[in-house]
Order: structure tokens, then C-alpha cells, then sequence
């Protein structure tokens, strides 16, 4: 009966804290994805590696999970190796010192093994974010290695990758076992020292006390043993629960509202942006922009040219809301806005477009609620309400990785449609049409200036015939954006 009881017991604790485990994973998962999604600074994206953010989201989410359960076994390992030498003292006071003796010797050779272990672990980490990366960004620029021949380098560097990063993980999971044959090692020492005492008196020790004595002690140690490896884990857990903690300290009731299907809101109509005293610079001595002062006006259309490196993207980013300028600010119709107030009223286009592995609807939808007239009026804007109506699903025809069943120009075409249906006051055009042939590029063109006429469409562009559809052009150089040039000045 009671060793049913245990049993059962145990198999209940073990199915509540798996529970919680994948609980605290699940948790832990969504919160470093919103927050990548909603409130990491473009800044640290610019600067981390996509592997960084993988393995926050992946391994350490997971590790974060077992904290748990871990966690919940270092109080069992404490009461049972306090248990035995509660046990050990009363059997003998001489076992007992004996022991204790030794344990303390040991105690410095498993912390020194402990802390040589976390080293190791975040060294494995940053391998594992190196790893990833160099996966992905191999996995997106196929058709670059393949037209160039340099599958083989980039194999050679995976596999050098890879063999570094999994030499390190066997020198840790070789570290982890000697903890773990540690109890088996001091058992049999402790059988030595159980043994010892009694040497000289040959047969006046009963064999039945050594027996006893020696059992007790090995008990001792493998639940040492047990407690050093539960709290090793424990640590290393600890440490990824604690990079996830500095990332995502953020308001979470916030995610809940802003992550929900949402339909368009009605906007106070915008009549002039001005950038006054504009400066930024993603290292403070290296000014990207300096002093720009610009306005864009309700209705017009802008182009922004210069050689590459000039801010150009830059410019866009701060319109966007995506970084936060080091000095000046941006005012609508007088009044200086928040990043989150931008991000409502301004939406850019790419020129390579992000297509997703999802159906065509979901694709320009994004989460906004539209209805198929909606869709197809915006299709029908940039010329591919035919082509869309021609799939095999129409709307919801799935796409293929990066939308590779599409061409470059219907990439285009589909997100400049997507960034059309939210209705932005701005529209931002990174070289958006940049693989369109010229007739369509002039029909799309002028069906955009339509659409936007209340708006303000902002040309980002090396095409001077781009350029000459503009109002007014802003022309950019280093570390300055030169004063407006008139079209027709």
C-alpha cells in the first residue's frame, strides 16, 4: 500500500512540474517574440545576430522551463543527504567526523568544477547564436552561393563551426559526468573510511556493523553526488532565465492589446510633417545625419536621393519611429510625436519584400481585418488583381518560401498592395519598384499617387526617372542632406 502511495506520488509530482516547466517554456517563448516583434531597439537588432535572438527564444526558453524542475529537486536532495548524516552521526561520531573531513576536501574540487562548467556554458551559447546564424543566413542567400560556387566554403566554415561548438559541448557534458561520478568515487572512499577504524581490530568489528556503517555512508554520498549535478544544472538554467529577464522587461499587458487582430483606426488628418535639426549617428562620433531640416506636405510627393551610405534608409527608419534621433525632432503639423505615434501613420515598402509561407490573403493582410473587395480594389491598384484571381486558390493560394512562386516585380507588387490597405498617411518607397519594367512602373506609379492623394509618398531611389515623377526632391550627402531642389527650379 505505501508503495503504491509513493509511486503515485511521484508520478503526479512529476506530470505538475513538467506542466509548469512547459508552462514557464511557453511563456518565456512568447515574451522574447513580442518583444523582439514590438519593443526591441532596431539599434540592438542591427547589431546582434539573428542567431542571438534563436537561441533566446529556443534553447534558453527551454533551459528557463527545467529551472522548475531542477529547482524542485534540490530540497529533496538536501533533506535526503541531511537525512543520512543525521543517520551516519548517530551510528557513529567517528564515521561521522571522518566523513565530513573528506567531504570538505571534495567540496572545493566540485565548486572549482562548477564554476569552470558555467565558463563553458556561456562560451557554448555564444558558439550555439554563431552556429545558427551562419545556418540561416546560408539557408537565404542559396541561390548567391550556388550562382557563385561557394558551397564549399560555406560548408568548410559550418563544419568548422560545428565541430568547434560540439568539442565544447562534449568537454562539458564530460565535466557534467565526472560530477556525476562523483558519489560512486567518495561511496567507495567512504566504504575505505567506514572500514578503516576497524582494521586493527581484525574480527572484533560484527560484519554486520561494517555493512551498515559503509551503506549508510554511500547513501550519503550519491545523494551529495545527486545534489552537486541537480545544482550544476540548476545554475546553468538560472543563467538563461536570466538573459530571457534582461531582454524582456517590458510592460506585458501591452502585448495582449497590441498584438490582436486589429482593424484600421481612424487617424487625425496630417497635413505636415517638418524635420527640424535632424541628427543621428549609430555611434556617437559617426553622424549619419546632421542637422537636416526637411518638410513634407499633405498631397505631395517627395523623392530622397544620394549615393549609398548617405542616411537615406536612415531617414527612413526615423520616420518609421524604428530608432530615436540623437538630437532634433519630427513635428506634425507643429507638435512633436512619439515613435509609437509615427508607427500608425507611417508604412514603408522594401525593395526586397518579406514574403511569408502563408496564403496570399494572410500575406497582405497581416492581421488586419479586410474584406476580399477590399483586397482585390488594392490588387487591382498595383496591377495584380488578374494575376491573384488566376491562382489556383485565388487569395488563399499558399506561397512558397519567400515567396519564391512569385516573381521579383509581384513581390513587389504584393506588398506595395499590402502597405495600400492600411491607409498610411505616409508612404515610404525604399526602391519599391525597382523590378518593374517601365511600363508597369509608370501605371502603378500613378495609381499609388492616386490612392495617396491625401497622403504623402516618399520616394527612396537611384532611378531618376523616379525622381522626376517628385514634387520636390531631397538630395542626401555625407553627414548632411543638402536643402530641397525645386523639380523644376
Amino acid at each position: 500500500m505505501l508503495l503504491a502511495l509513493r509511486t503515485f506520488a511521484g508520478f503526479t509530482h512529476q506530470l505538475l512540474t513538467t506542466f509548469l516547466a512547459k508552462q514557464v517554456q511557453w511563456r518565456m517563448n512568447t515574451n522574447v517574440f513580442g518583444h523582439v516583434l514590438a519593443d526591441e531597439p532596431m539599434t540592438h537588432i542591427y547589431k546582434r545576430s539573428i542567431g542571438h535572438y534563436i537561441t533566446l527564444a529556443g534553447d534558453d526558453t527551454f533551459r528557463a522551463g527545467t529551472l522548475i524542475q531542477t529547482a524542485l529537486l534540490i530540497p529533496a536532495g538536501l533533506v535526503s543527504a541531511f537525512a543520512g548524516l543525521v543517520l551516519l552521526f548517530f551510528f557513529s561520531a567517528q564515521f561521522f567526523l571522518s566523513v565530513m573531513a573528506f567531504l570538505s576536501i571534495c567540496a572545493i574540487v566540485v565548486l572549482l568544477s562548477l564554476r569552470k562548467m558555467m565558463h563553458m556554458s556561456v562560451r557554448a551559447a555564444a558558439m550555439s547564436r554563431e552556429v545558427n546564424t551562419g545556418f540561416l543566413e546560408a539557408l537565404n542567400s542559396l541561390r548567391s552561393i550556388r550562382s557563385m560556387g561557394a558551397e564549399g566554403v560555406t560548408y568548410q566554415t559550418n563544419l568548422i563551426q560545428m565541430k568547434q561548438y560540439t568539442r565544447l559541448l562534449y568537454r562539458i557534458d564530460a565535466l557534467k559526468n565526472s560530477i556525476r561520478t562523483v558519489p560512486g568515487l567518495l561511496a567507495l572512499s567512504g566504504g575505505i573510511i567506514a572500514l578503516s577504524p576497524w582494521w586493527h581490530l581484525g574480527s572484533t568489528m560484527p560484519g554486520v556493523m561494517v555493512f551498515a556503517g559503509t551503506t549508510i555512508i554511500i547513501r550519503v554520498f550519491i545523494s551529495l553526488g545527486s545534489l552537486v549535478m541537480t545544482t550544476s544544472n540548476f545554475l546553468s538554467d538560472a543563467r538563461a532565465a536570466k538573459d530571457l529577464n534582461e531582454l524582456t522587461k517590458i510592460h506585458h499587458n501591452n502585448h495582449s492589446r497590441q498584438f490582436e487582430r486589429r482593424a484600421l483606426v481612424a487617424l487625425p488628418p496630417l497635413h505636415k510633417v517638418e524635420l527640424e535639426k535632424l541628427s543621428y549617428g549609430y555611434k556617437e562620433k559617426e553622424m549619419v545625419l546632421e542637422g537636416l531640416n526637411f518638410s513634407f506636405s499633405q498631397g505631395g510627393c517627395y523623392a530622397v536621393i544620394g549615393p549609398s551610405g548617405t542616411g537615406k534608409s536612415t531617414l527612413a527608419d526615423l520616420l518609421l519611429g524604428l530608432v530615436e534621433p540623437n538630437s532634433g525632432q519630427i513635428l506634425i503639423d507643429g507638435i512633436p510625436v512619439p515613435a509609437a505615434d509615427l508607427r500608425q501613420r507611417v508604412v514603408l515598402v522594401e525593395q526586397q519584400p518579406r514574403m511569408f509561407s502563408v496564403s496570399v490573403r494572410d500575406n497582405l493582410t497581416l492581421g488586419l481585418a479586410c474584406s476580399d473587395q477590399d483586397l482585390y480594389d488594392t490588387l487591382e491598384a498595383v496591377d495584380m488583381h488578374s494575376f491573384v484571381s488566376s491562382l489556383p486558390q485565388g487569395l488563399d493560394t499558399i506561397l512558397d518560401y519567400q515567396g519564391a512562386n512569385l516573381s521579383g516585380g509581384q513581390r513587389q507588387r504584393l506588398s506595395i498592395a499590402r502597405a495600400l490597405l492600411r491607409r498610411p498617411q505616409i508612404l515610404i518607397l525604399d526602391e519599391a519598384t525597382s523590378a518593374l519594367d517601365s511600363a508597369t512602373r509608370d501605371r502603378v506609379v500613378g495609381r499609388i499617387k492616386a490612392v495617396m492623394h491625401h497622403g504623402i509618398i516618399v520616394y527612396i531611389t537611384h532611378d531618376k526617372t523616379i525622381a522626376e515623377m517628385a514634387d520636390d526632391i531631397l538630395v542626401m550627402a555625407p553627414r548632411l542632406a543638402k536643402k530641397s531642389q525645386r523639380k523644376h527650379a
